[in-house]
Order: C-alpha cells, then structure tokens, then sequence
C-alpha cells in the first residue's frame, strides 16, 4: 500500500509537562499533523492491517530546500532530481516518529508489528512524504 502526504514533513517533538494538571501534552501543530496523517490513510485502509502480520515501511521525507541551497546554480540539479540528502535537522527519527503515531490503529493495529524499516530524508522543491507499507511473509 502507498501513501503521499503532500505537505511538508513535521517532526515528532518531546513531549511538553502542563505544571497545574502534572500532564504531558503535544504542541498543536504536530498533533493536527498526525491527525491529517490519519486521514489520509483512512482514505487508503478499510481496516488496520491484521495484528500478528510483520510489516516492512518504505518511507522518503522530501524537506523544504533552504535558500542557500537554492541560488547555488551547481546545486540546482541534485535538487531537481531530488537526490540531494538533507543532513541538517530535523532528525530522522524524529521526522518517522510522528508518520508511526499517525498511522497507528489506522494503517495497522500497532506500530510494533513494524520490523523493517527504510528511510531517507532529501531536499526537494515539491515536499512531502511518500509511504510503503508491505505484509511481511513468514517463513
């Protein structure tokens, strides 16, 4: 199954502490986030994939390019064939974290059945994140 999300990706932020109700929260936007990711999947799956099937998860974050990048002429093809790998922040795992969360109990029933994962993060003009998920056979 594919997914597209066509928006920029948002990482997975460390949780915030409310000091009167001693709760831990989530910003706004990482939460609306996760729920945009939700419905998007929801239009792709009926019904969580079956809880014992071992998933793998192909998944690419297209991130913004920064105008530095941009106006460097030698840099403009890389960018164009999007294959220029972002090293800066944010973080992978960060950036993976929220698409697990938002896909979780939509997708699949929970995000341990993921046992394989690739994932790559590259500059593009057009962001977004593009989703593959696979029922593993058991041998």
């Amino acid at each position: 199954m594919r997914l597209v999300i066509n928006e920029p990706p948002i990482p997975q932020s460390r949780p915030r502490f409310d000091s009167r109700n001693k709760r831990a929260y989530e910003k706004a936007n990482i939460k609306a986030y996760k729920q945009r990711v939700g419905y998007i999947a929801r239009k792709e799956f009926k019904q969580p994939i079956e809880r014992d099937t071992p998933l793998e998860i192909n998944m690419k974050f297209y991130m913004t390019i920064p105008q530095y990048l941009s106006k460097v002429k030698k840099n403009r093809l890389a960018l164009e064939k999007e294959i220029r790998y972002v090293t800066k922040k944010p973080d992978l795992d960060n950036l993976l974290k929220a698409i697990l969360d938002g896909l979780n109990g939509i997708a699949y029933f929970d995000d341990g059945q993921v046992v394989k994962l690739k994932v790559e993060k590259v500059y593009s003009f057009n962001p977004r994140t593009e989703i593959e998920i696979l029922a593993l056979e058991e041998e």
